[in-house]
């Protein structure tokens, strides 16, 4: 058996040859997970969708007309393409902005819901004929593209607070009043149009939508920005509903100060004795809340994944960090709202994360809880009576006395808001 002597420069070829040839193996690698298919593409796992959901585009040739035609075939294999003859504007709205996505660049980075037409999987120019003759019927208007790109927006703010774009049903307050203001009650009720709004909403690019949207902070490069110049100025409506919800991920943060604030205004806030441990202490939680309305996208639970920000919070270790913490603040909220009467927080108790009122809770906070009580029984005494509620704060001793700052539920609140006046205009 002989063997063959190579050189150095001929070894180094030879491996990297090799590795050249596990890349693009690799390129092909798929698995499944809950359902949900993914792939190597863009040095990274992304998602795959349905194919028959892929926007195809070819932007160096643009008279193929391949993101309109790609557009219509995705509709038309849609419940046998009824969608098109009953929703024409909004069938119109789709393919009018599919071509806008592809002429101006304003589509996502191709990955698995935008491809390239060399590396498509189905050639939708099977139906060119039929699609044209479909346009020239219906005639795209400049208030299609307007309202097609609405609809994007809505989508990419959907992501923003909840991490989807489309849930199993319509969601978020501007997608479901422009779907109806647009296409009718009858569209939004449509199973077909929730269809195609899933595959649609998918090809805008995320960072340059929430870019227009005015999400500070936004990783955008130049060319990204240059591509976006052309897009039209989204409302103020819109783009004040960033602010509307705290970033996905984040939503715990918010629930505890919006409840601590709600108490912190309830008629007898200044009897209830605010505990002074380190686990009841608000200033992080504040800072922390005054930090994500400032800046969202740092907090956004797939930042990372996606390159959203420079510098993403990781949420994971921002949860160890507070979790004692968080669960103290939750205790104490569902027993103020337990054990009092008309805070005007009772409907925080249908929020999954504030803890029912069980013997477990009560007897982990037993001191706690039986203080409580002794004021809600106070309370109640004084209202038997007909008491209004401020002789009950002078009477029961809410009010301070010769200067001193009690340490109760609406003055730790008050005292927050003070620092962090600017989050409350």
């Amino acid at each position: 058996m002989s063997s063959v002597m190579v050189s150095s420069s001929e070894a180094l070829i030879a491996v990297a040859d090799n590795i050249l040839n596990s890349i693009a193996d690799l390129n092909k690698v798929e698995y499944n997970k809950k359902g949900r298919k993914y792939r190597f593409v863009n040095n990274n796992f992304q998602r795959i969708r349905e194919e028959d959901k892929h926007l195809i585009i070819c932007p160096e040739d643009p008279s193929l007309n391949l993101s309109s035609i790609s557009a219509f075939y995705i509709l038309y294999n849609i419940n046998n393409g009824e969608i098109l003859q009953q929703f024409p504007d909004f069938c119109l709205s789709i393919i009018g902005v599919a071509r806008k996505l592809e002429m101006e660049k304003w589509n996502e980075v191709e990955n698995s819901s935008v491809v390239h037409y060399n590396n498509a999987r189905f050639d939708p120019m099977v139906i060119k004929d039929l699609a044209l003759s479909y346009l020239e019927d219906y005639e795209i208007q400049p208030r299609h593209i307007e309202m097609g790109l609405n609809l994007m927006l809505c989508a990419k703010l959907n992501f923003l607070h909840t991490d989807h774009h489309i849930g199993t049903k319509l969601e978020g307050y501007y997608m479901k009043h422009y779907v109806q203001d647009y296409y009718g009650p009858e569209a939004l009720e449509s199973s077909d149009v929730l269809v195609a709004l899933k595959s649609f909403v998918h090809w805008g690019n995320i960072k340059g939508f929430l870019y227009k949207l005015d999400v500070p902070n936004i990783n955008v490069s130049q060319e990204l920005i240059d591509n976006f110049a052309s897009f039209p100025e989204p409302s103020a409506e819109l783009k004040a509903s960033v602010y509307d919800r705290y970033p996905s991920g984040t939503s715990k943060y918010s629930l505890i100060r919006k409840s601590i604030d709600i108490l912190g205004d309830w008629k007898y806030s200044k009897l209830i004795p605010f505990p002074t441990s380190e686990e009841y202490d608000l200033s992080w939680l504040y800072a922390l809340c005054h930090d994500i309305e400032t800046d969202p996208i740092r907090y956004h639970l797939r930042s990372v994944a996606k390159g959203m920000c420079l510098e993403p919070v990781n949420l994971t270790e921002l949860t160890n960090t507070h979790s004692h913490q968080v669960k103290s603040l939750l205790e104490l909220i569902s027993l103020i709202i337990n054990i009092f009467h008309d805070t005007g927080g009772e409907f925080l108790l249908q929020n999954s994360k504030i803890p029912k009122l069980t013997n477990k809770l009560i007897e982990s906070n037993k001191e706690l809880y039986q203080t409580l009580l002794g004021v809600c029984d106070g309370i109640d005494n004084y209202e038997e009576k007909d008491w209004d509620s401020d002789d009950i704060v002078i009477r029961l001793g809410g009010e301070d006395d010769d200067g001193e700052h009690k340490h109760t539920l609406f003055n730790v609140v008050m005292d927050m808001r003070q620092k962090y006046i600017d989050d409350y205009e």
